[in-house]
């Protein structure tokens, strides 16, 4: 790395950063891992050398999956003028609430969050996963093409935009394939009783229900409907998160042939598998796509702060994350860039959920 030399001597900088995450609440079955992922991917960078000559150190809130909590942290550290840059929030919602705030104190944000209507804010908000746009293809072609039901019935959250444009886009993509949309049903982020839904989804007999809502309530929607007498080979297929340790413990055998679009894939290389080790060894359970997206979070700033050649502060981080291209990390096909309008790219697959485990749909 190039470095700017003071009588000979390296010139480093620290790097502080302000992670402000769900670990609470509706959006904590993100926030958990992604805050494991981090931290490891942090210790690892720390003891290896990956932040180059200068260091970074983090600060950790739990904003309790509420967008008013998150505005109120991120203004707060953002003021307080030794922070550089916030990692974080979790929910589109939040992000959308947040980023408005994060441009006009002029500090990077670099968020979660699903829908891509965060990045036109301002220069800067940065995001880590792909557009609805890219992501969820893969999964409608897959049912559209080579399972081929003849219908489908969607359901998704109403109060975040980020599940509503995942539900758009699935939709469009398997309409294009012929498939008919049955019904477009909306419910709250808070809804726990389907009863009316499941209903209403048995009644229309659908050959393929899609739904995409936090997982436990996911879990509840498809439990529901098979009570209500759901056939069992209707396809049934979401989001990310159903490919979440927490969909699977609230769903059972219920969970068993749900398919779901990833960005990570413990088999995928040499560094997904030793991440997968190295993880469960450290927390005791296998890592999801939340845990690679915290470590690749990581990975992105590990490379931005490298490339900086002395000062670091909120201007040259923005510009170094700007430029970030190509960088390995664990999700998708494992490289990311930020392209034009800093629109994230790494790929995703599809998989398929099967005895409690997750398996690559070829």
């Amino acid at each position: 790395m190039a470095a700017t030399t003071v009588s000979g001597t390296a010139q480093a900088d620290e790097a502080n950063i302000a992670a402000i995450l769900s670990t609470t609440g509706t959006y904590a079955f993100v926030g958990v891992p992604l805050v494991n992922g981090i931290t490891m991917a942090h210790e690892e960078f720390r003891a290896s050398g990956g932040y180059g000559d200068h260091t970074v150190s983090l600060q950790f809130d739990d904003n309790r999956s509420d967008r008013q909590e998150a505005i109120s942290l991120l203004t707060r550290r953002a003021n307080a003028g030794d922070v550089d840059m916030i990692l974080g929030p979790i929910a589109s919602s939040e992000a959308m609430a947040t980023g408005p705030v994060a441009v006009q104190l002029e500090i990077p944000m670099f968020t979660v969050a699903m829908t891509n209507e965060v990045l036109p804010l301002g220069e800067w908000i940065f995001k880590t996963t792909e557009t609805a746009a890219t992501y969820m293809p893969p999964l409608a072609d897959y049912i559209g093409e080579t399972l081929a039901p003849d219908n489908c019935y969607l359901v998704s959250i109403l109060d975040n935009p980020g599940y509503v444009i995942q539900k758009d886009v699935f939709r469009d993509t398997l309409a294009a394939h012929g498939v008919e949309i049955l019904a477009d049903d909306g419910i709250l982020a808070t809804d726990t009783d389907f009863t009316a839904l499941s209903t209403s989804i048995v009644n229309a007999d659908p050959q393929c229900l899609f739904v995409t809502t936090p997982p436990e309530q996911a879990a509840n929607v498809i439990l529901q409907a098979r009570q209500a007498g759901l056939r069992q080979d209707t396809i049934i297929a979401g989001d990310t998160g159903l490919g979440s340790s927490q969909f699977i413990d609230a769903a059972g055998s219920a969970a068993d042939g749900v398919l779901f679009v990833s960005i990570f894939v413990e088999t995928y290389s040499d560094e997904t598998r030793d991440f997968a080790n190295q993880y469960e060894a450290e927390y005791g359970v296998s890592p999801d796509h939340w845990a690679a997206t915290g470590y690749s979070m990581m990975s992105v700033i590990a490379a931005a702060v490298r490339s900086i050649d002395g000062d670091i502060n909120r201007d040259t981080l923005r510009e170094a994350l700007t430029n970030t291209e190509d960088v390995p990390v664990l999700m998708g096909t494992g490289s990311m860039t930020f392209g034009e309008g800093r629109l994230p790219s790494h790929g995703s697959v599809v998989m398929r959920i099967e005895d409690g485990a997750w398996e690559v749909v070829e």
